[in-house]
């Protein structure tokens, strides 16, 4: 087909993850929706992680970052709603992301990003390494399990009769948009408030230091 490119190839993959997932997701079944011999996508793509990477890449592209706002506590916040409108969007493409352990030029933008604003925090160059890691994984997991809760049944009610405080806890009325929020912005002032506590204390610590060494 002459008119096969990646754009063609990504986005006839893409339709095929949503419908089927990944398990449905093979070069044949794309081949098979493009009218062409699996053979034919191996001029576009190496392996299946080549043709799983374009998808990835299409959808970033779709919902492209929040541009920068200049406050750093809303920049991370609006980075992380933004991952977390796009899982919402695209359920199989963090299961794709994670089967085929793909690295994207757009996904590699994101990680970019998301360090660059913890540099601006005030913190040091390691603790803002710390700050970005810890905060991604701990946000990832929370828009991991709020998939998860989406599909969530309670205990039965007489399962709880005894349990005063676990049926509070398990009943509580489930605000998902809320609730991401306030975890991700206490994930956020935790990390940068213990950090820069350890900061002062280490630069408390060299000055006295060396302070030390000048008296003697």
């Amino acid at each position: 087909m002459a008119q096969l490119n990646a754009d063609i190839i990504a986005t006839t993959a893409f339709g095929i993850l949503n419908r089927r997932g990944v398990a449905g997701f093979t070069m044949r079944a794309v081949a098979k929706a493009l009218r062409v011999t699996p053979m034919a996508l191996y001029n576009h793509v190496a392996d299946k992680a080549g043709l799983a990477a374009l998808v990835v890449n299409a959808a970033i592209k779709q919902r492209p970052l929040p541009p920068p706002g200049g406050v750093w506590r809303e920049d991370l916040w609006k980075i992380a709603a933004w991952a977390r409108e796009s899982k919402i969007a695209y359920p199989a493409l963090a299961e794709l992301q994670r089967t085929y352990r793909i690295w994207t030029p757009a996904m590699l933008h994101h990680a970019e990003r998301w360090m660059g604003v913890w540099q601006h925090s005030g913190l040091d160059l390691k603790r803002a390494v710390v700050a970005a890691s810890t905060s991604a994984m701990a946000i990832d997991g929370l828009a991991d399990v709020e998939s998860i809760y989406r599909e969530w049944v309670p205990p039965d009610h007489r399962a709880l009769q005894l349990m005063p405080n676990a049926r509070l806890l398990l009943t509580a009325d489930y605000k998902p948009a809320k609730t991401f929020e306030l975890g991700v912005r206490a994930i956020i002032e935790g990390l940068h408030a213990q950090l820069s506590r350890e900061q002062k204390a280490s630069t408390r610590a060299r000055r006295a230091k060396r302070n030390n060494r000048r008296s003697r």
